[in-house]
């Protein structure tokens, strides 16, 4: 998202699934759906990339070699994560990716992680050349 103010260092800190395909790689990015609402709107992109170049932090989780993207998308789906409430002017997506996190993991698309082990590091905002500031995670609302 950049930074908080023009020019700043600090990061307003956007989290998002990147799942690595073939030909790239498929983003999983709930948003805000529009400025006048605290909806969310999950926005699936495909990209010719493997790596974002305005990630500040990141995290690789190896698949299984038989998952699909288009079976983690029908899993959110399922589970109704395409349908959230962000609140505070568009925070929350860190509980939104754990959550979606959590059901990946559940559902077997990965082997032998906790995503437990990643709350430490997503209890933190992260901006280039600034030493990570602790930021309390915050849920947002699934309907």
């Amino acid at each position: 998202m950049g930074p908080v103010i023009p020019g700043g260092q600090l990061s307003q800190n956007h989290w998002t699934i990147y799942m690595l395909i073939n030909t790239g790689s498929v983003q999983l990015n709930m948003q805000l759906a529009n400025t006048d609402s605290d909806r969310g709107k999950l926005v699936v992109k495909e990209h010719a990339y493997t790596s974002s170049n305005t990630a500040v932090h990141f995290w690789d989780i190896p698949a299984l070699q038989d998952a699909k993207a288009s079976a983690v998308y029908s899993l959110i789906l399922a589970k109704g994560r395409d349908k959230y409430n962000m609140a505070e002017g568009g925070v929350r997506c860190r509980w939104w990716v754990l959550t979606v996190m959590r059901d990946i993991v559940e559902s077997g698309f990965v082997e032998g992680i906790e995503v437990e082990q990643f709350l430490p590091s997503l209890s933190y905002n992260y901006s280039r050349n600034v030493a990570p500031i602790p930021l309390e995670m915050k849920q947002g609302t699934f309907f």
